[in-house]
């Protein structure tokens, strides 16, 4: 039997499991110009959480938003690589093995000023 205790983290894997994240992203937005969607906005802002009267960054988030059949539509990643973690007077910031990442995508009707949530799926 082999000695007890944490074993090394392996970051080679958490490595390549956020570059295939990465494409996948990229692979959305290149079967939207292949649509021939017209991207009109594609900016990338720090991710924060507060902390009482201090805020910390704990990742990034982008936003693209195009126009495709007349529909505008925005679709958001947002990356979390750290997590709040304690309570009171004692919470710190804890870098994540493998970074959190989570798209969400919401389509409007040129006519209409409301956002809809659309399922990632049913759009390719």
């Amino acid at each position: 039997m082999g000695k007890g205790g944490k074993k090394p983290e392996m970051h080679e894997i958490a490595e390549t499991r956020q570059a295939g994240k990465d494409a996948a992203f990229e692979d959305i937005l290149e079967r939207v110009k292949a649509a021939g969607g017209e991207i009109t906005l594609d900016e990338t802002a720090p991710l924060y959480t507060e902390v009482g009267s201090q805020e910390l960054e704990v990742g990034y988030q982008r936003l693209v938003e195009f126009n495709l059949n007349r529909i505008d539509f925005q679709l958001t990643r947002k990356v979390e690589n750290a997590v709040l973690q304690g309570s009171g007077h004692q919470k710190h910031l804890e870098d994540l093995e493998v970074a959190r990442s989570n798209i969400t995508m919401k389509k409007k009707a040129d006519t209409s000023q409301d956002w809809q949530v659309v399922d990632l799926e049913d759009m390719f």
